[in-house]
């Protein structure tokens, strides 16, 4: 499980990117609820829900962790590539001094 934590991004970078504000409060969203669906089904925690009935509650709530897993990597994935344009731009704008 992921630590819980709001990273909010500086003033000059929400200037360049504004949607990283929404994305830090969603990821630090998707871990609160992870760590609420844990505390609700131990199961999942442990790794014994095998044996939980197709469409259960502890099913769809394995389901829900591992998409907001998913989506988080995908953040953490939009936001480096964000940070490798602007290393390349600063890059460009220095060779043309």
């Amino acid at each position: 499980m992921r630590q819980l934590h709001l990273c909010l991004p500086t003033p000059p970078r929400l200037e360049a990117s504004p949607e990283l504000a929404p994305l830090a409060i969603l990821e630090a969203s998707l871990t609160a609820c992870e760590a609420a669906l844990l505390a609700s089904y131990a199961e999942i925690y442990h790794g014994t829900n095998n044996d939980a009935p197709r469409g259960s509650s502890v099913v769809r709530a394995n389901s829900i962790i591992i998409h907001s897993r998913r989506l988080a990597a995908v953040i953490a994935a939009y936001r480096d590539a964000l940070e490798r344009e602007d290393r390349r731009a600063e890059r460009r704008r220095r060779m043309s001094f």
